[in-house]
């Protein structure tokens, strides 16, 4: 939530969001690279959700970043793009936020139940 409240055009030439930026490119990198290992796969989001839990990133926001991400990189692969491609990239995200937010909650059961 570091952004929070920060204007569109700081946000541009924001170091931080584009730290984050970076991390999520490498994360999505590494999801990919998992595509055939499900279970490691899925560990590893397990582990993102729970982080984000902990920094307090609300759920909500989880479904947000696969339509963002699609945006961005659709037009670096300009005619190589297509109804498939974009299909998968959807199924991928859709999956992602589906582990993450299930962790996230499992996260805050966890802790309510320490308290």
């Amino acid at each position: 939530m570091p952004f929070n409240g920060i204007e569109l055009e700081d946000l541009k030439h924001s170091k931080q969001l584009r730290a984050h930026a970076l991390r999520v490119m490498a994360f999505v990198q590494k999801a990919v690279a998992r595509l055939h290992e499900p279970d490691k796969l899925e560990t590893l989001l397990q582990e993102l959700g729970r982080k984000h839990y902990s920094y307090g990133a609300k759920q909500k926001y989880v479904d947000l970043i696969g339509p963002q991400f699609i945006q961005a990189i659709q037009p670096s692969l300009e005619n190589r793009w297509t109804p498939e491609l974009h299909e998968a990239w959807v199924q991928l995200f859709k999956y992602m936020a589906y582990v993450m937010k299930m962790s996230m909650g499992d996260e805050e059961q966890r802790i309510r139940a320490q308290q």
